[in-house]
């Protein structure tokens, strides 16, 4: 996001323009070298003068964009767009960042406008498709990607993510087309590697992995691209059941990446949350909340089996799959207003009145009705929700939680050969995904004891071993009828854009139990910090 995409021709707005847009010249270029704090005092110099200068506050805008500030980037962009209602690239970059900040449904409305007064506007067309996957509605995601390409049909960022789309919606061998059409124009394409990866399935007459090691010697200088190629690489040796190459590449991602997780402050954090949340506190509570039943929360590390669990639930005619919102942790965030690690956080939340409780479920609650209106459940896939349960429990004591459990060995091995975001970050390395794993279980085993929350523990391998005996049991628990499409969910459309897209198209299969086995050799640093807690199975 850098200044020259955001920086449209402005007309001059005072005596001082020809000073103005050296300034503002002067404030791109800094922006572009990264160089923001110079940057912002460019820009500033110029808001000193004329306050309602458009140029100037749409660039300080994308500087707050850049620095993960999209509440400051939005108030900015709201505010240049009601200065320069007409000027459809400002429009356009209040709709990319409520896309980056996780409100693409906001962003609609902004795109029809610009869209209204220009249909060829590539960037705005971009950014629907975006919005749209966001929100789950792969095909109208896969309309505006083809609509661009229709303008544009060399555009390599509309290629890829057509074929992004094409694999939510499960069209897997299109999508595997359109990402070898993409290499063959582009062998450098990291991204076309990535979504070939997550479409296709390979086999020994594939003959991608070559080029895909050659492309790795090329990019010895780029972390973040050697990082993708190395998961991409392990993939494909996992397919082709050559493990220890596949665990090599793993590692050696991991190993590039290196990021510094804090398990001693994270441990903290759990003590503490466990400290705060007790019988005696929701009982504190007991009139906290909305009584609706129409949230349903599916809980559990990655790579446990959620996204399995929503595309079942999703088949059912009476809920609707929301995918993984944030809603939950944006609400944590407006509570506490500070880093988990403070005191201030649990005594912020342990402030909580009963009429802000209900003020932030009824901003939920509308949050769902914008995924559906008529389903009577609505299935939040926020895996990491497992640590807010606390907090769920003040906002909807009568919703549901689904729990899914997998064998802890296999979770964490499915999670170390995943490429996840910063964000993931104790996925760094083997010891430390074990030592998570085990705050994790720690915690869940305390929300078992203290939550006034209904929980369904789904294990993975029961549901593996007996699909409908499981699934029967899970719809009974959500006060539902029971339907047979339950039991075929790989044949329901919709877009799931999670790392299990490929897994939930495929009927229940078993080859992922007991998975940690193939890696047996290398496993040594999770066995051991996971203690107790490996079951060889």
């Amino acid at each position: 996001m850098r200044a020259r995409q955001f920086l449209p021709p402005s007309k001059p707005q005072s005596k001082n323009s020809e000073r103005h847009a050296q300034l503002l010249q002067r404030g791109s270029t800094l922006q572009g070298q990264g160089r923001g704090k110079e940057a912002e005092y460019c820009f500033q110099l110029v808001l000193r003068d004329n306050p309602k200068h458009p140029d100037a506050l749409n660039l300080l805008a994308t500087l707050a964009v850049e620095a993960g500030q999209f509440t400051t980037a939005i108030e900015l962009f709201q505010k240049v767009v009601k200065l320069a209602p007409k000027n459809l690239v400002y429009r356009n970059n209040l709709a990319n960042c409520y896309i980056r900040s996780s409100r693409p449904e906001l962003a609609l409305p902004q795109l029809r406008r610009v869209l209204a007064g220009n249909p060829k506007m590539s960037a705005a067309l971009y950014n629907l498709a975006r919005a749209y996957r966001a929100m789950g509605k792969g095909m109208e995601a896969e309309q505006a990607y083809r609509r661009m390409l229709s303008f544009e049909p060399e555009s390599l960022p509309a290629r890829i993510g057509l074929g992004e789309v094409l694999t939510d919606l499960g069209r897997m061998d299109e999508a595997t087309k359109v990402f070898r059409a993409v290499i063959a124009g582009t062998p450098n394409s990291v991204e076309a590697y990535n979504g070939l990866v997550a479409a296709h399935k390979f086999t020994a007459g594939d003959r991608d992995i070559d080029a895909l090691l050659e492309l790795l010697k090329e990019t010895s200088g780029d972390t973040r691209e050697q990082v993708a190629l190395h998961h991409a690489a392990g993939k494909m040796y996992n397919d082709l059941g050559q493990y220890d190459a596949a665990f090599e590449h793993f590692a050696k991602a991991k190993e590039i990446v290196s990021r510094k997780f804090d398990i001693a402050s994270y441990q903290r954090f759990i003590e503490k949350t466990r400290q705060l949340y007790t019988l005696p506190f929701f009982l504190e509570r007991s009139q906290y909340g909305d009584s609706s039943q129409r949230p349903v929360f599916i809980v559990g590390m990655p790579r446990s089996g959620t996204t399995l669990t929503e595309q079942i639930l999703a088949s059912h005619s009476q809920v609707k799959g929301a995918g993984e919102l944030v809603d939950v942790q944006r609400i944590e965030r407006r509570i506490t207003e500070t880093k988990r690690e403070t005191n201030s956080y649990f005594n912020m939340i342990a402030g909580l009145t009963a009429v802000q409780a209900q003020e932030h479920a009824d901003a939920y609650l509308d949050t769902l009705k914008r995924h559906s209106r008529v389903a009577l459940r609505v299935v939040d896939k926020m895996p990491h929700n497992f640590e807010l349960l606390g907090l769920i429990a003040l906002l909807f004591p009568k919703a549901r939680i689904v729990h899914c459990r997998r064998n802890p060995i296999d979770t964490c091995i499915s999670c170390f050969t995943h490429n996840f975001s910063d964000a993931h970050g104790y996925n760094s390395d083997l010891a430390n995904l074990g030592l998570y794993y085990r705050e994790y279980s720690n915690l869940m085993s305390h929300w078992s004891r203290v939550l006034p929350l209904q929980i369904f523990d789904l294990n993975y391998e029961d549901m593996v071993a007996d699909q409908e005996a499981t699934t029967r049991q899970l719809i009974k628990f959500l006060g539902l009828e029971w339907e047979d499409s339950c039991t075929s969910f790989h044949l329901t459309e919709r877009a799931v854009s999670t790392p299990s897209r490929w897994q939930v198209r495929q009927p229940i299969y078993k080859s992922s139990v007991q998975r940690w086995r193939r890696f047996e050799a290398h496993l040594e640093p999770l066995k051991h910090s996971l203690g107790d807690l490996f079951q060889p199975g």
